[in-house]
């Protein structure tokens, strides 16, 4: 796997913890998905919370991980693209970036709790 347990801002949990709540933030319109529109948002400041797919190619993982690191922006893996696509109504996505403060707050919560619990 390519995250290791000290990563500080990696969390992983399984992803149908996080489904309805990540529905919810994409019903809300508060979701930006896919590589190109996430890394804009990410350059502006508007990214709270970025969802990486486990199945992600390599590239992807590694530029997002860096950007995480440095920018402060926790990170969670869970989930295939096809899973994440289909949680927001789209097709398949490898990043789903959260630009609502609250509901990043809330989906990092459930990804947190969850992962204590196991």
């Amino acid at each position: 796997m390519w995250w290791k347990s000290s990563d500080s801002n990696l969390v992983r949990c399984p992803f149908r913890k996080i489904e309805a709540l990540l529905g919810f933030a994409a019903k809300a319109g508060k979701v930006v998905s896919g590589e190109e529109a996430v890394k804009a948002k990410l350059r502006h400041g508007k990214i709270h919370l970025l969802l990486l797919a486990e199945d992600a190619s390599g590239e992807v993982v590694k530029y997002f991980r860096y950007k995480s690191e440095e920018m402060g922006v926790p990170l969670i893996c869970a989930g295939h693209k096809i899973e994440i696509g289909w949680a927001i109504g789209k097709s398949r996505r490898a990043v789903v970036g959260i630009t609502d403060p609250q509901f990043a707050k809330s989906i990092l919560t459930r990804a947190r709790e969850k992962q204590a619990m196991e």
